[in-house]
């Protein structure tokens, strides 16, 4: 066979695919989801990214505990194929509902599977473009990070802006709706979520490819049209317009880069809100925007917002600080109810009118890559307090009153060339932490990253220079352990627990059986006990697993689930900073799904 005849007989096959899934097994009979379940899910189904709403990363089951963990043993595995050309592996969490596992691939593969054996039920193939496949397109690197379902419905995205439900019993496709042109730089990043019939799709737009302002999107959940579109930059007549400045450049709105909402966003059911964070702007120092850096300085960039889920319109907001430093703001955004009363003696700031112990609805989470750990009234927006984790010398403090941050003043970047600063605040990446109601404690993957000192690329940057900074030199950690994962207390901000070793912790699971079960940088996957952070069993697995485990049951059996190796910047770095030989799930690296439970009786 030529390449010619291989390259039509692929055209084919995947031609083929897209109309007709391939079916290989029946499953449960599919009973669709209400919204009251989706609401209050069964404790044995993984239904979303972080297992419900609330961005918990909790499962209630508790067959697996912390007297029989040490008996666990896989029980069967499934080998998930390479994203190809110019892509970073997966960020992938499975969903599975009524003993079916669905899991999304990084090569436009989306799947069905038996959550007991790993048979294959379905496979269902979106081609992508050409230029993705060569990995021509300045795009690939990115991925969706899981699906959804809704109703009747399964419902994902694709690399090249496409949003589309299948049928979650055949993996037939229901509807498909162009969301944007990938050639425009605009790519869905986040796995969807959907609330009352609307579909919130998280976007990366990067100030290096993206050629418009960025935004949040929902959809209707029947046929994936458009409901609303809110930008994260304020347009002209929103009152926080004034925050950026006169610098012509990036004064309109449709010229502000990145400040992508890339990641999934967390409902707030009861007030039928979509909360997330929101990234980056670029170029990133206020004096080339023409401000000063104060809070709050060039809103949305460094925000936690809060939209209407039926109209988009913004119910509050909350800046965290100002991005000189490509600090983000999206990771864990978490909904917990909990009595206040902090009393941490490393708190930034504390609100004085808190009432002690009084039961408040919070936002929770180490919102940006310096780790800090945060607590918000979620109604409102109103700051309740902020403690480190790891060390970071960026952000000084917090008024208690007002939530706005003071910087620390070595860390300013400004608009003189010659001035270099030295940062500290590398402490998180991507990985999810997670909640336990058992010990109401937020579990961080925090560790301390290297220091760098960083001065200014470009007095007049573009779209082009992205960040603007360059790193001059490595300046060594003051802390001797790169990981430091961390148990915080919600109610007081103290620490539960905090350990100090060589490889960072990463993406993080509780569950009802005292368990935190996480794996780090160097192949080891753990289940921690939540209370004394000690560690009850381990194994090795193939590669660094920086996404989180997941955790279902199917008749009783409970399962712990993760997939190796993932596939992020960080595990890169941290992997050649340990100076290590491990896989890391980058570019044409294969994965696989492993999946753990107690011997059958």
């Amino acid at each position: 066979m030529n390449i010619a005849e291989f390259l039509s007989r692929m055209a084919l096959t995947a031609l083929l695919a897209l109309s007709s899934p391939l079916v290989l097994a029946q499953q449960n009979s599919f009973q669709p989801l209400t919204q009251e379940e989706l609401n209050n899910p069964d404790p044995e189904d993984w239904l979303m990214w972080r297992g419900g709403y609330e961005n918990w990363g909790y499962s209630p089951l508790d067959q697996i505990n912390r007297d029989n963990v040490d008996d666990i043993r896989m029980v069967w595995s499934y080998a998930i194929g390479p994203g190809g050309a110019g892509t970073m592996g997966m960020q992938v969490e499975p969903s599975v509902y009524n003993g079916v596992l669905y899991l999304r691939h990084p090569n436009g593969r989306y799947s069905a599977h038996d959550a007991t054996t790993g048979d294959l039920i379905w496979e269902y193939y979106r081609p992508l473009p050409a230029e993705f496949l060569a990995g021509g397109s300045r795009l690939t690197r990115y991925r969706g990070r899981g699906v959804f379902i809704y109703e009747d419905k399964l419902i994902s995205t694709s690399t090249d802006g496409f949003l589309f439900a299948l049928n979650p019993e055949t993996g037939a496709l229901i509807w498909e709706a162009a969301m944007a042109d990938y050639r425009s730089g605009d790519q869905p990043s986040g796995a969807p979520v959907a609330f009352g019939g609307s579909i919130a799709v998280p976007w990366n737009c990067t100030a290096v490819t993206s050629l418009s302002a960025c935004h949040m999107s929902a959809y209707d959940v029947e046929d994936g049209q458009l409901l609303w579109r809110w930008y994260t930059s304020p347009s002209a007549d929103d009152a926080m317009h004034r925050s950026w400045g006169d610098d012509p450049q990036i004064y309109a709105q449709e010229e502000r880069r990145n400040m992508s909402p890339w990641m999934t966003p967390a409902v707030d059911s009861e007030r039928g809100l979509f909360i997330f964070g929101v990234g980056s702007s670029a170029p990133q120092q206020p004096a080339l925007a023409g401000t000063n850096g104060d809070w709050p300085d060039r809103l949305y960039q460094g925000s936690t917002v809060a939209l209407d889920y039926r109209t988009g319109e913004l119910i509050w907001w909350a800046q965290h600080h100002t991005d000189m430093w490509n600090n983000d703001a999206v990771y864990d955004h978490i909904l917990v109810d909990s009595p206040v009363n902090p009393t941490s003696s490393s708190a930034l700031g504390i609100n004085p009118s808190i009432t002690p112990g009084a039961s408040r609805s919070l936002l929770i989470g180490s919102f940006s890559k310096d780790a800090i750990f945060y607590a918000y009234d979620r109604s409102d927006g109103e700051f309740m307090y902020a403690r480190p984790t790891a060390y970071q010398n960026v952000i000084e403090s917090y008024d208690g009153t007002t939530g706005a941050y003071t910087i620390e003043p070595d860390a300013i970047m400004n608009d003189d060339p010659d001035h270099e600063s030295t940062v500290c605040k590398e402490n998180r990446q991507v990985p999810q932490g997670a909640y336990s109601p058992l010990t109401n404690a937020y579990y961080v993957p925090a560790f301390n990253g290297r220091c760098v000192t960083i001065k200014l690329t470009s007095l007049n940057p573009s779209v082009t220079t992205g960040y603007n900074t360059s790193t001059i030199a490595s300046v060594p950690s003051p802390v001797a352990n790169l990981g430091q994962p961390e148990a915080i207390n919600v109610e007081t901000g103290e620490t539960l627990w905090k350990l100090e070793i060589e490889a960072p912790l990463y993406g993080m699971l509780t569950t009802g059986g005292g368990l935190l079960f996480a794996a780090d940088t160097n192949r080891r996957f753990y289940a921690i006990d939540q209370w004394t952070g000690e560690t009850l069993w381990s194994t090795i697995l193939n590669g660094v697993s920086d996404m989180a485990p997941i955790s279902y049951g199917v008749d009783g059996r409970q399962y712990i689930a993760v997939i190796s190796p993932g596939g992020t910047l960080g595990s890169a770095a941290h992997v050649g900073e340990l100076g290590i030989q491990v896989p890391v799930g980058l570019r044409n690296i294969g994965h696989t799904l492993f999946v753990f439970a107690l011997p059958e009786k």
